[in-house]
């Protein structure tokens, strides 16, 4: 064998033993620097949440609750290992703590307290009691949830349709019944004078320049004189539901849908705008008056949209009563 073939093999077989060793001190390295990491489902189990349920007024996890109601959530948090600095109040979809209660000295490791608050919008909520650090990091809220649910003390009908009086063969449904939502014509309204609450129609106003105006309005039917002249009122002048309204508000469209979210406040909303008036004009989109019943019942009615084609004219309108 020539001598540059055999330095050629010892120099391969160096160099292959080489690696060899390279990779058992990598394998080496690799494992002797493995540790277990943060399990996910124990990593909060420091802090836990207790629900006290000793009266009618403490809900626990879960109550259903009248608007109006009180509702106590009585609860002890602890840590056992670390110091709490706040405990802190936080709604599902909420972008803040609803409160953040600071801790004294002796209740770092454990605080009983009672959050305190009155149902009073209508549906669901859900809210963690959850512990923070000096730093405000989230140390645990005992995997606990509470949850109450407001029943509804109103009813929303949406997207009533309320058309244009046709004076000559008056088949259009000008008429509402506010507590149903149900639409009239004329002739259905001579049959059932006590479902009606109100009409509606349009003038026009040809202004200087050759432009028209139009209003559109409303009137009950104990409205005297009665404002709309095209319909003969002798069979329902004075027959139906005496129904009074509020002057109106311009602009209203997200009041009605977020203010306006249970029987009390709409009572209330409607009480101070002092429903007195038989008839109302010029309602425009997102106008909204309130209205009251003769058994003292409540709503509120929002306009949503209007047509002035002359085939297709219309009120769109949404509302909302006490039950």
């Amino acid at each position: 064998m020539k001598r540059s073939d055999l330095n050629y093999r010892i120099s391969n077989y160096l160099q292959m033993k080489a690696n060899g060793v390279f990779l058992l001190l990598m394998l080496g390295i690799l494992f002797s620097c493995k540790r277990e990491g943060d399990n996910i489902f124990n990593l909060f189990e420091d802090v836990s949440v207790t629900l006290h349920v000793e009266n009618d007024f403490n809900i626990g996890t879960y109550k259903d609750v009248a608007v109006g109601d009180s509702i106590y959530v009585d609860f002890t948090i602890n840590s056992k290992s670390k110091d709490m600095h706040q405990v802190w109040i936080f709604y599902n979809g909420a972008g803040a703590a609803a409160l953040k209660i600071p801790l004294g000295e002796s209740e770092k490791r454990s605080l009983r307290y009672v959050y305190k608050l009155r149902a009073d919008k209508v549906g669901e909520a859900t809210f963690r009691i959850m512990a923070v650090d000096r730093e405000g990091v989230f140390m645990g809220d005992g995997y606990t949830s509470v949850t109450y649910n407001v029943r509804s003390d109103y009813v929303h009908l949406i997207n009533r349709n309320l058309y244009m009086p046709d004076s000559v063969d008056r088949s259009s449904a000008c008429f509402i019944d506010l507590m149903e939502g149900k639409t009239y014509t004329y002739a259905e309204a001579k049959r059932h004078p006590e479902k009606i609450d109100l009409g509606m129609y349009r003038t026009y106003t040809v202004e200087a320049n050759g432009n028209v105006t139009y209003k559109y309005n409303i009137y009950s039917l104990q409205a005297s004189p009665i404002p709309f002249g095209a319909f003969d009122f002798t069979e329902l002048a004075g027959k139906g539901r005496t129904t009074y309204f509020s002057s109106l508000q311009n602009n209203q469209a997200s009041a009605f849908l977020n203010t306006l979210t249970s029987g009390a406040v709409i009572q209330s909303n409607a009480v101070s705008r002092k429903t007195g008036n038989l008839k109302l004009e010029d309602l425009k989109v997102g106008s909204l008056f309130y209205f009251k019943t003769a058994d003292d019942k409540y709503g509120a009615v929002i306009v949503n949209a209007l047509s002035g084609f002359d085939n297709n004219r219309y009120l769109n309108l949404s509302i909302k009563r006490q039950n």
